[in-house]
């Protein structure tokens, strides 16, 4: 109900309710009114919703390519069927916060452009998507709009789930040897509270002992803590052994199931 005597839509005067205050009265809300307003509110809920999941995206280093990953799309043959249902598995476990099983993370192994990055970014990026938004962040976001904010300036929405290279994860860790303080900016990663996807692991083929301490640090604590990791490999079973060392590699195999997507030619225009 609303106090204005006229529809602003149609013009007719409104049926009139009279308070418990005398000779005040409540002019009630046309309904042409209200279906105004409610096809407004929807479209703001809509934009909303879709800036919340590009801001989580955002927030979780999904790169433009990442953000279109999605279970809902994914082209699934019989070289992939295994690890996309195990993806599907880990997005459920995680959206159900039942993510503290014994194995809650996925080794995912396969050639180039077998389609391991695209099923572990359409793990976060369905996550993000799925994730509710509160009714006060809903408010943050149409506020920011209506006063000209560009998207670059919104109120960050986080997201849980964290995305990066092992490249990229070996320079932060080893930026300056700050990796220790607790601002550093590899700990966003390393203390992910639903899902660290580190992709590409195996490509760094120098300074194997500075690797392998890397990967303990983070793994031996995520495993620890019980939270969900995501490793994408070109390398097979004995070779990732070798690679991360006998330690890391144990605490992979208790947490995480291994799949493989070995497929005779790249499938990277099929996913993408």
């Amino acid at each position: 109900m609303v106090n204005q005597r006229f529809c602003t839509v149609c013009g007719k005067e409104k049926e009139q309710k009279q308070t418990g205050f005398g000779s005040i009265c409540i002019y009630i809300e046309c309904e042409c009114e209200k279906k105004l307003r409610e096809e407004k509110e929807k479209k703001d809920s809509d934009y909303a919703l879709k800036t919340a999941v590009e801001l989580r995206n955002q927030n979780s280093h999904l790169t433009s390519l990442g953000s279109k990953a999605s279970f809902k799309t994914a082209v699934t043959d019989k070289y992939n069927e295994v690890a996309v249902r195990g993806g599907k598995y880990l997005l459920n476990q995680l959206l159900n916060d039942k993510n503290h099983d014994k194995k809650n993370g996925l080794v995912l192994q396969g050639n180039r452009g077998s389609g391991k990055t695209y099923i572990s970014c359409a793990v976060i990026n369905d996550f993000n998507s799925q994730l509710p938004l509160s009714d006060e962040q809903k408010k943050q976001i149409i506020k920011e709009r209506n006063n000209g904010f560009s998207f670059k300036d919104y109120t960050p929405v986080k997201s849980p789930c964290k995305f990066i290279t092992e490249t990229d994860l070996f320079a932060l860790y080893y930026d300056d040897f700050n990796y220790r303080k607790t601002n550093s900016p590899v700990e966003e990663f390393k203390r992910a509270k639903k899902l660290l996807v580190i992709d590409d692991a195996g490509t760094l083929t120098y300074e194997k002992d500075r690797v392998q301490a890397m990967y303990l640090n983070i793994i031996d604590y995520r495993y620890s803590e019980g939270l969900s990791t995501i490793l994408t490999t070109n390398l097979k079973k004995q070779e990732l052994d070798e690679y991360l060392g006998d330690r890391v590699f144990d605490r992979l195999n208790s947490c995480c199931y291994f799949l493989d997507l070995i497929s005779p030619e790249s499938r990277r225009n099929v996913n993408s």
